[in-house]
């Protein structure tokens, strides 16, 4: 740490609660187990987040300055549960943790796939501090970008799903432009980054360089 103290040092977890306990029970089977087993999964929501706050205890012992995490909550139109049942079953153990990291001087970023609009702003109320979208144009930005201001920074590529798998250079450039013009010149901030697998996506390396190129 000494030796690079201008580096921002991130610590990652497998998950929050809800994507361990998919994990642990496959995902057909949990989503059944939060409508029939309702205590069931509380007990085991305490005891994995009870897990992960000795996690960022240790982290931040090492001189942790953020956490991330993916917990993908969204598929293409919705969540994957109703919001009301994510409020009551999920929303308390994620401020307890986001208070832990909070507690401890570190940040949270936190991943989600799909469509969260309906969660987005409880998760900024119990104080998540960049989100890491890569689907960002899929809520409408503009919104995304109001919802943000001066309270959310975004950490994002261009859109990995709608722009930049088009291959149209005019449209990447000015997409990652309005990014820049929407966020970073707002209270909350752009972390730009790239996506982790464009070759799976078919999205030519070229493509994501006219994205940074204009990002920088």
């Amino acid at each position: 740490y000494a030796k690079q103290p201008d580096k921002f040092r991130m610590g990652g977890l497998p998950g929050f609660p809800f994507a361990i306990m998919r994990y642990m029970r496959k995902m057909e089977i949990f989503l059944e187990d939060i409508l029939l087993e309702p205590e069931r999964v509380m007990q085991l929501n305490e005891m994995v987040t009870r897990e992960l706050e000795g996690c960022i205890d240790n982290y931040a012992a090492l001189g942790t300055d953020g956490i991330f995490t993916c917990e993908d909550w969204g598929i293409q139109d919705r969540l994957l549960i109703n919001p009301q049942v994510w409020r009551e079953m999920f929303k308390p153990t994620l401020k307890r943790i986001f208070d832990r990291i909070h507690s401890k001087n570190m940040y949270v970023i936190m991943h989600s796939c799909g469509y969260i609009w309906d969660i987005l702003p409880d998760l900024i109320e119990i104080g998540v501090d960049a989100m890491q979208l890569d689907q960002p144009t899929l809520m409408g930005i503009e919104q995304v970008a109001e919802l943000f201001d001066k309270k959310v920074t975004l950490f994002s590529p261009v859109d990995i799903q709608k722009i930049l798998p088009t291959g149209d250079r005019e449209y990447i450039e000015r997409s990652a432009r309005q990014m820049v013009d929407l966020f970073a010149s707002k209270g909350g901030g752009l972390i730009a980054k790239d996506y982790g697998d464009y070759k799976t996506l078919q999205i030519k390396d070229e493509w994501a360089g006219w994205m940074r190129d204009e990002f920088m």
